[in-house]
């Protein structure tokens, strides 16, 4: 193990040295070199991971926001590189040349169809299950595919803790489906975001489900009238949300007999979710969470704000139909007067169907007095897609970033960005350069 270790630890030197991320091709290395690499590494470390479909990222750079403002030593795979690749790279970074990790804690995002071949490597002491949407069709396939590897995952750590979506129908049903002891987290409100639900019926018996109260898609109070499937009262509940705007959400948390106001700087009732879910994490293993998440400001390219001559350039990462709809509804509501950019990519860590553009509105933005502009690798499939919106787009053909550069400089106000992953990624490095901020892979 020895020798992998070096070979890979001097593979991630030269690739920074030439400033590269050096997120996968380490521990890709070294897999091949030694496959139980991650295993050994692994042993003796606290490790809490985090899965689901919308939200790993931001939930892991809250919970590694908490665990720092507590003075614990951690790691986390930051960069979003969430596969074993990613993973094994991780803990190579944060191990001597002999093995030993030098934290106390590791969080772990990981990707849905990645976690079995991850948990049959480490032994996690909390899994933190955000939600199931539909995503990447050509990747992961229909949901119920999608709990099936999350399923399988969780029976390769049988002393690991659940930390489950109560509201979320299919993830929920972990608790039935899994021997693990679980507690749930949840959300008492009424909001309704316009996308279909991508799973309206009882996962065990298969007839609709019915709702008292919906939050967005299948996310709600649920039951089923034939087999008595619902939703538990939530172990960690937020209700009485009184904010949802750009300046950050406040809310009523509760845990068991207690309650407690609580804000976060971020906005969007989905990052409401991501902020109960970490609080859940943080509470378990003894940290007053509300207190150590309320100024965390957004993890790289989810909400992440950039300065354009005193101009706000806000990034906004958008998959699937759920996350699109509720990203469409956050900016509809921003208070200011600003240009937005949709950028769709087609590349293969995008997923190559791009139909899911359009189960979401953007109706929310035809009211907004904004110029709306495309571009990507499928700028004209999102030009049409807003024009059956009634709304007008200019189109950046291809990743012209340093023309979007240009477009945000001479319209001197704030800008917003909607953008699929590698869009996302490629632009990032040109906003970085341009705006100022960290390269990817640096910790926060």
């Amino acid at each position: 193990m020895i020798f992998s270790l070096f070979v890979a630890k001097i593979l991630a030197g030269v690739l920074h040295f030439f400033g590269r991320g050096a997120t996968t091709l380490p521990g890709r290395v070294a897999l091949r070199l030694c496959p139980d690499i991650l295993s050994r590494l692994s042993k003796g470390v606290r490790i809490i991971c985090v899965t689901g479909t919308n939200g790993k990222t931001t939930t892991c750079g809250l919970l590694s926001h908490g665990l720092s403002k507590s003075g614990l030593s951690y790691f986390v795979n930051n960069s979003g590189a969430n596969m074993i690749t990613g993973v094994t790279t991780a803990f190579i970074t944060h191990s001597t040349l002999f093995g030993k990790c030098r934290c106390q804690y590791a969080v772990l995002e990981c990707d849905e169809n990645s976690l079995p071949r991850i948990s049959a490597c480490i032994d996690a002491d909390i899994l933190v299950v955000t939600n199931v949407f539909r995503d990447q069709l050509d990747r992961y396939g229909e949901v119920t595919h999608t709990l099936a590897k999350i399923k399988e995952g969780v029976d390769n750590m049988p002393s690991c803790h659940l930390i489950l979506n109560a509201d979320c129908p299919l993830t929920y049903s972990l608790s039935v489906l899994c021997a693990n002891d679980c507690s749930t987290f949840g959300i008492n409100a009424h909001d309704a975001v316009s996308v279909a639900s991508d799973s309206p019926y009882c996962p065990f018996c298969h007839n609709l489900l019915r709702y008292s109260r919906v939050v967005y898609s299948q996310l709600g109070d649920y039951s089923c009238m034939h087999c008595d499937y619902r939703r538990p009262n939530p172990t960690v509940m937020a209700d009485s949300i009184i904010d949802l705007g750009e300046g950050g959400s406040s809310f009523f948390l509760h845990t068991g007999y207690a309650s407690r106001y609580a804000t976060s700087s971020l906005g969007g009732i989905y990052n409401v979710y991501n902020y109960i879910a970490a609080y859940s994490v943080l509470q378990m293993i003894g940290i007053a969470g509300a207190d150590a998440l309320a100024d965390y400001s957004g993890a790289f390219g989810r909400m992440e704000r950039f300065d354009c001559n005193g101009n706000s350039v806000l990034m906004l990462l958008v998959k699937n139909p759920v996350g699109l709809a509720n990203c469409i509804r956050y900016v509809a509501g921003l208070k200011s007067e600003f240009d937005i950019c949709f950028a769709l990519n087609d590349n293969d860590a995008d997923g190559r169907d791009v139909s899911w553009i359009w189960d979401a509105s953007f109706v929310p933005l035809s009211r907004k007095s904004c110029r709306v502009y495309s571009m990507g690798t499928r700028c004209y499939d999102m030009a049409l897609r807003l024009k059956y919106d009634s709304i007008d787009s200019a189109v950046i053909e291809g990743e012209d970033y340093r023309r979007l550069i240009d477009t945000v400089r001479d319209n001197n106000r704030d800008f917003v960005v909607l953008a699929t992953y590698t869009a996302m990624m490629n632009m990032r490095k040109v906003f970085v350069r341009e705006f100022g901020g960290d390269a990817f892979w640096h910790e926060r």
